[in-house]
């Protein structure tokens, strides 16, 4: 015989055909739930918890309306759109599509566990030769849709609790030497066009990003003052194409004193570009100092494969162009430039990043210290 309890407390029977008790109860939808326990006191135990769950709103949705690990995967990547960059939604997207939902789309929210992940996990460094690092914002992916499922109740139990999270390893960027930065300098005023020797100057001399150095327009820059002010980059985005976007943090945003050079150097680039603009007819909608060759924004990619064949031609080990702002951060600082003032043309608002990543120990640095040491010792 079932007992009845008040109106909307659930009722508990037992199953004869079974050999288990049941229990109902209704939802805050008004479905109708049931749970099954070998004696009357787990099944008493289980409409309790759930009941309370219930009353406190945080009950899971049931399995066959939560749905799928890929359902809730693609609803997180949607549900951060206009709240974060659409780079940062692009890398999401990357690890959902590519690596997640091949691998764990088609599980029920309901059986997914930490065995069912960890196994994923292996098979997706296996089959993709995925770095510590990719895996780790791979873990991340999970980890956000996760959560996001249970503030929504699609998931009652958090399965990476017991997994071990891939762990990131900090990639060391070997910088530039002074003497090769020096070199490429040289080299580039008198071998290479002037718009290609001011690009290069300012990646050097500035610590700009690559974006930052392609987004400048020449409104951004102060011939009379001499400085040059920064607020956008140039960002190529999945189904946009390249796009000037404003620098979202304060410190980002920054103006820089430049030197006589690199200030006499852009005025010439300045001049050429205007002759050549004039002989064109056409120009791009923005006034950018770097363009390709009808005056539209400079495709990222061009801009890294002339530095890469640059660096060739001089002998020099390849580094990304982004090395050229490690090499300009570490020669400051070899050179007892001020940590705050090295952290303003890099954009930093912690001066201790700067100290962190680009404050690299080399041979100078040790040769120095060991001079030091032997002049303290004498």
């Amino acid at each position: 015989m079932a007992t009845r309890r008040s109106n909307g407390e659930g009722t508990i029977w037992y199953a004869k055909s079974e050999g288990r008790f049941r229990a109902q109860y209704p939802d805050a939808h008004g479905r109708r739930r049931t749970l099954t326990g070998k004696t009357k006191r787990d099944v008493e135990k289980k409409l309790r918890e759930a009941l309370n769950k219930r009353d406190s709103n945080t009950l899971e949705e049931m399995a066959s309306i939560a749905g799928t690990v890929e359902e809730l995967l693609l609803s997180f990547v949607q549900s951060l759109e206009g709240k974060r960059e659409p780079k940062t939604i692009e890398r999401y997207a990357l690890d959902v599509n590519n690596y997640l939902i091949p691998m764990l789309g088609k599980i029920k929210l309901s059986q997914l566990s930490s065995d069912i992940i960890e196994i994923a996990y292996t098979q997706i460094k296996k089959d993709f030769s995925l770095s510590d690092n990719s895996m780790a914002h791979c873990h991340a992916t999970l980890r956000g849709a996760i959560k996001r499922g249970m503030r929504h109740k699609k998931i009652a139990v958090n399965p990476l609790v017991n997994i071990d999270a891939p762990k990131r390893k900090r990639v060391q960027i070997q910088p530039l030497s002074e003497p090769q930065m020096l070199t490429i300098l040289d080299y580039s005023s008198k071998n290479e066009s002037t718009m290609w020797s001011a690009m290069w100057r300012l990646h050097l001399l500035t610590g700009f990003r690559q974006g930052e150095v392609l987004g400048l327009t020449w409104e951004d820059l102060d011939f009379s003052e001499g400085t040059l002010r920064l607020h956008r980059q140039l960002q190529r985005q999945s189904g946009k194409g390249l796009v000037l976007k404003s620098l979202k943090a304060d410190a980002n945003k920054r103006t820089i004193k430049l030197d006589e050079p690199t200030i006499g150097l852009l005025k010439a680039w300045k001049v050429e570009q205007a002759e050549f603009r004039l002989h064109l007819g056409y120009w791009g909608e923005y006034n950018f100092i770097f363009t390709n060759l009808v005056g539209k924004p400079m495709e990222p990619r061009k801009a890294a494969k002339r530095w890469a064949e640059l660096l060739k031609v001089l002998g020099i080990d390849h580094l990304k162009l982004h090395g050229a702002r490690h090499t300009f951060a570490t020669v400051m600082l070899q050179k007892n430039v001020d940590t705050k003032v090295v952290s303003h043309y890099l954009g930093h608002t912690d001066i201790s990043t700067t100290q962190n990543i680009y404050q690299h120990v080399n041979q100078q640095m040790l040769v120095s210290t060991a001079d030091l040491i032997g002049k303290m010792a004498q």
